[in-house]
């Protein structure tokens, strides 16, 4: 190589890291929310031509040194341009830029960029598939593509676990939550998808077309038609919670600051976790016992640090009524006694501790789990002194 060509080499890497400042300095701007501002208006249009004048130089210094990774790196570039370029359209705009139009016009944004994505592995270039990553998830964000936006960020923390990806990761989940529970039948198309999933990993079991392979198929559908309807569902919880645990382990995280910002939807999915147990209880789950109580422990954390007295009435139903399984009978007089105590002195709005209350004066099986299996026992006893044909 010529000491022209390395000149050359030096000249490109230092375009490209002045690129990537003028990047940030727009990711900021973009960031302080003021982009109808006249003023800010005109400095990100200044970075943006900036930013082309950059990856002109850089492309051409690339077609001289015929630096196919230099390529890949003004690429992203380029969609990092096209795409603000398209977002400060769409804020300055008289007519608004509808998502569905946003979304439309990303498209070979959105294309180039998984291209990028498929470069950057086969140069083993973690910086370069990161920060296309990044690009895809602010344009599945922009446009509301949740489950895409979903999706690349568990790639993203699967490449590389940080509390900056862990918690896009979260949110994205919390978002994806939110968005699910606005409709029953989401819940029901999640699942779905869940089990499709599933059977697609199975799938090349499943193509021999014997006699023996379509009764084994038949049998495989028959048990999934048995299975947890919620699995989907519920994993998606699962998902966000143990992301949340992570983040939570993390030393100097911020733990109630991040709460407050997100208490309602926390909340819930703490409740969510914890209740989880509750089909389960017994001896023998102590498992998943212990990781309900950490859920249930959260909540009233969060309740507390709120000091929202719904929150601490909720939690405390939803973890007694879980605790009251696994208590002897005198204990369970005193959980009951507390239960009254708490639902008097509150007088919370929401019913959960008066419907537990209620289920407990009720003799609810739910919650005397030992009549269940004092049942199960005395049936089975039967069926082994029936006499035989």
């Amino acid at each position: 190589m010529t000491s022209t060509d390395n000149e050359k080499k030096v000249k490109l890497q230092q375009i490209l890291t002045d690129g990537l400042l003028l990047q940030k300095q727009v990711k900021v701007i973009f960031a302080s929310g003021n982009n109808n501002n006249e003023n800010t208006i005109k400095q990100i249009t200044t970075l943006l031509g900036q930013l082309r004048e950059k990856s002109k130089q850089a492309n051409e210094l690339c077609e001289q040194l015929s630096h196919d990774h230099g390529k890949s790196l003004v690429s992203i570039l380029n969609c990092f341009i096209n795409w603000n370029q398209l977002v400060l359209d769409a804020t300055t705009s008289t007519t608004p830029t509808s998502t569905e139009k946003l979304k439309e016009y990303s498209l070979p944004i959105e294309s180039k960029l998984l291209e990028i994505r498929a470069i950057a592995r086969s140069f083993k270039d973690a910086s370069l598939d990161g920060r296309s990553m990044e690009l895809l998830t602010n344009i599945y964000n922009k446009t509301n593509q949740i489950d895409k936006e979903v999706n690349i960020l568990e790639k993203a923390v699967a490449a590389e676990k940080n509390p900056q990806r862990a918690i896009a990761l979260f949110d994205a989940y919390l978002k994806k939550l939110d968005h699910t529970y606005q409709d029953r039948d989401r819940i029901y198309q999640l699942n779905n998808k869940d089990s499709q999933q599933q059977q697609d990993t199975g799938d090349e079991d499943i193509k021999v077309s014997t006699s023996s392979s379509k009764k084994h198929q038949q049998q495989q559908q028959e048990e999934k038609e048995k299975e947890d309807k919620d699995n989907g569902f519920m994993k998606l919880h699962a998902d966000a919670w143990e992301i949340y645990l992570w983040l939570k382990s993390m030393p100097g995280f911020p733990r109630d600051q991040f709460i407050l910002q997100r208490k309602n939807q926390l909340f819930k999915l703490a409740i969510y976790i914890g209740s989880l147990a509750n089909p389960l209880i017994s001896a023998k789950d102590k498992e998943v016992v212990s990781i309900s109580m950490e859920a249930f422990d959260e909540a009233l954390h969060i309740a507390d640090i709120t000091q929202n007295k719904e929150y601490f009435c909720a939690a405390t139903a939803h973890k007694s009524s879980v605790v009251y399984r696994t208590l002897p009978e005198d204990e369970r007089v005193k959980l009951f006694q507390s239960l009254v105590e708490v639902e008097q002195s509150m007088k919370p709005t929401n019913s959960e501790i008066r419907d537990l209350i209620q289920s407990i004066e009720n003799k609810d099986p739910s919650l005397f789990p030992e009549k269940k299996e004092q049942e199960d026992k005395e049936k089975e006893e039967k069926l082994k002194n029936e006499p035989k044909n």
